[in-house]
């Protein structure tokens, strides 16, 4: 390297404060970092300090070298400095994961560090005692083998790819006897999978105190195959955006395409007393209930005004909450639920359905009967109602709008639904292990063909005819008055 790249890449290495003994054994095993990739590796020796990071995510989008990065500070520094270190490293399987662990042992190799590869169980092995298991998960059941081993530190590649419950579940594994280590986890992500919503959340929009995320793109390595930049360059539409600038409200897989948050989410209003109201539900124990309340515009807009999203709830205390989050002068014209609410647990059985249930608490408690409705579960007629009532067209005013509106007051719709993918098996349908449960209520509820009490033009007749009646009638006053 010229001396002025070397003073450089230093000054880098000093600003996100890199120790000079870190550094030093990066480029005597021959790797010499980016400068995003210098900043990951700064805070991974931040997290050796009592108050630094335990979650570290890298990447975002497609090409910038997160593998490589990931690799390089559990090869090269981690497990070279700590002795007796033992390492989890997940990676998605695939036709060519034998291949690309290939390329690891290569690239090690290269690095000129002293190791054994175990390929039988797919270990490697330092001469210090530290070990780094290398596993792959084709899917989340592939997971479970993992859970209950003690690891010091874990490296999830792709953790977009699994549920935030499975990753939980793993971190119960994340714990050391070591006094010189603090148990960590190096994740690595794209726009998409499963896991989108939660781990856009977690590392993107809230990021507790214990997580950092440092983004990088394809820009940011200038070594990058010149074939790959022109075919990610090449990508047209939203999943060229997703996989070029690691855009996470535009993903490869998602399922209502149609969504913005610009266009569908809105600050809440005072609705009109004469609108029709409706409150549609999905029923769930220990999955979360989510019912939604829904009032139709006289131009058949859908805006959802409240939201009830909670787990642990017997029917008869949902019904409660449904009472109680409902004023006395909220006119509700009906209720839609999931037909499953409806069953009961054998077809001679005496216990009352869930339905029976909350229509029995709703009496019980304002002497009144429950219009409560079976939901259609046509899920694919269902969810392309849903498209149209998503998609974005020029209102009156020029600017764009969409029949589906939804009060900004109601945050779970708001993150779940805008993160909802194909599923791989059906694609015309959603995949159901993503939080589903408040589109599945909303789908009930437009499946009911909502129509407003009375539409625009009957409310201008109306507004016609007593306009027309108080004329009348001022004009009779005037007559008696003057005699006329």
């Amino acid at each position: 390297m010229e001396n002025q790249a070397v003073e450089q890449m230093l000054k880098t290495a000093k600003e996100f404060k890199c120790p000079a003994e870190q550094v030093n054994n990066f480029l005597t095993k021959g790797y010499v970092p980016f400068p995003w990739q210098f900043e990951f590796h700064g805070l991974c020796r931040e997290a050796d300090k009592e108050n630094g990071p335990n979650d570290i995510g890298v990447g975002g989008a497609r090409g910038p070298g997160k593998s490589h990065a990931v690799n390089a500070q559990i090869m090269i520094d981690d497990c070279q400095r700590v002795p007796g270190l033992k390492c989890l490293f997940l990676r998605q399987t695939g036709t060519s994961a034998r291949e690309s662990f290939e390329d690891l042992i290569d690239r090690l190799i290269k690095n000129k560090i002293n190791f054994k590869f175990n390929r039988a169980e797919n270990v490697l092995k330092f001469t210090n005692g530290s070990k780094v298991l290398i596993g792959g998960f084709k899917d989340e059941k592939d997971i479970d083998k993992y859970i209950g081993v003690e690891y010091d530190l874990m490296a999830i590649e792709e953790v977009n790819q699994l549920t935030e419950s499975k990753v939980i579940k793993l971190k119960g594994s994340l714990r050391t006897s070591k006094s010189n280590w603090r148990p960590r986890m190096y994740v690595s992500f794209n726009p998409g999978g499963i896991g989108h919503q939660w781990v856009k959340k977690r590392y993107i929009t809230e990021r507790p105190k214990e997580v950092r995320f440092i983004p990088a793109t394809y820009k940011d390595n200038p070594y990058l195959d010149s074939g790959y930049v022109d075919y990610l360059e090449g990508l047209t539409g939203d999943l060229g955006k997703a996989w070029r600038e690691g855009e996470f409200d535009l993903f490869a897989g998602q399922y209502f395409e149609e969504w913005r948050t610009k266009i569908h989410v809105i600050k809440p209003f005072d609705i009109p007393s004469e609108w029709k109201r409706f409150i549609m539900g999905d029923y769930g124990y220990s999955a979360p209930a989510a019912v939604y309340w829904g009032a139709i515009s006289p131009d058949e807009q859908l805006f959802i005004y409240r939201e009830l999203w909670q787990t642990k709830l017997t029917y008869k205390k949902l019904m409660e909450e449904i009472i109680t989050m409902t004023s006395p002068s909220e006119q509700i014209a009906y209720n839609v639920f999931d037909p499953a609410i409806w069953a009961k647990k054998g077809e001679s059985s005496d216990e009352l359905s869930g339905a029976e249930i909350m229509e029995q608490t709703y009496y019980n408690i304002t002497k009144k009967r429950l219009y409560l409705i079976k939901g259609n579960n046509d899920r694919i007629n269902g969810w392309n109602v849903m498209r149209e009532y998503l998609k974005p067209y020029l209102g009156p005013d020029g600017k764009l709008t969409a029949k589906l509106q939804i009060f900004e007051t109601c945050p779970k719709i708001i993150e779940t639904l805008p993160s909802l993918i194909y599923d791989e098996h059906k694609l015309e349908d959603l995949n159901t292990d993503s939080d589903d449960h408040g589109a599945d209520a909303i789908r009930y509820g437009l499946m009911t063909r909502p129509e407003p009490s009375q539409t625009k033009e009957q409310i201008r007749e109306k507004f016609f005819k007593q306009k027309m009646k108080d004329k009348r009638n001022k004009e009779n006053k005037f007559f008696k008055m003057t005699g006329y």
